[in-house]
C-alpha cells in the first residue's frame, strides 16, 4: 500500500516537473524474476525507472542512506537493499537473489555509479550474477536526455535477455555482460 501511494505522488510530480517519456513498458514482463538494468546518469532516475512501471521492485540504495532518520525507515519500507559501494557486499547479493528468487523484479545499475560525461561505461558482473542465480531475465533499459521540462527525459525498455538460454547455450557471466551492455547501447543509440 505504502509503496503504489508514494509511487502515484512520485509519478504526479515527476510529470509536472521534467518532460517524461516512456517506451516499451509492455516489454516487461508481468510476473516471474526480472532484473531491470538501466544506464545511471542521475539520482533522479531509480525513482523514475520504478513510476514506469507496474509491477513493485526493489533496488540498491547505499547503505548510508539507512541511516539518516525518516529517510532509512521510508526507503526500508519501500524495498530499498541497503548496498555498501566500492566493496563486494554479499549481503546484499544474497537479498537480491533471494528477492528474485520469490519471483520479485529489481532495479541495478550495472555501471556501478552515475555517469558524468552521460556515455555508458563498463558494466559490472554483479548483475548477471544475480540473473543467474536468481534465475531472472534481464530487461535492459535505457534513460536519455536532460530532467527538465525543455528537453525531457526519455526512459526506453528493452527486450528482456533470457538469461537461463543463454547459460544452456555455453555462455558465463561475462558473456552475458557483453550482451546487456550491447543492448543498453543500442537503446541510447535508438
Amino acid at each position: 500500500m505504502l509503496y503504489k501511494t508514494v509511487r502515484a505522488i512520485v509519478k504526479r510530480f515527476y510529470h509536472t516537473r521534467f518532460k517524461v517519456k516512456v517506451i516499451g513498458e509492455e516489454r516487461i514482463p508481468a510476473s516471474g524474476p526480472v532484473l531491470i538494468c538501466s544506464n545511471h546518469i542521475s539520482e533522479f532516475d531509480p525513482p523514475l525507472v520504478a513510476i514506469s512501471t507496474k509491477r513493485e521492485m526493489s533496488f540498491f540504495a547505499k547503505s548510508e542512506l539507512f541511516k539518516i532518520p525518516l529517510l532509512g525507515n521510508l526507503i526500508s519500507r519501500l524495498n530499498a537493499i541497503p548496498v555498501d559501494r566500492g566493496k563486494g557486499d554479499r549481503q546484499a547479493l544474497k537479498k537480491s537473489v533471494e528477492a528474485l528468487k520469490e519471483g520479485n523484479m529489481l532495479l541495478i545499475f550495472p555501471e556501478g555509479s552515475r555517469t558524468k560525461d552521460g556515455k555508458l561505461q563498463d558494466l559490472q558482473q554483479g548483475a548477471s550474477f544475480m540473473a543467474v542465480k536468481g534465475g531472472a531475465q534481464i530487461v535492459p533499459a535505457a534513460i536519455k536526455g536532460k530532467y527538465n521540462r525543455q528537453k525531457g527525459i526519455t526512459l526506453v525498455f528493452g527486450r528482456p535477455i533470457d538469461v537461463n538460454e543463454m547459460v544452456a547455450q555455453g555462455k558465463n557471466r561475462k558473456d552475458i555482460t557483453l550482451e546487456l551492455k550491447e543492448e543498453i547501447n543500442n537503446l541510447l543509440l535508438s
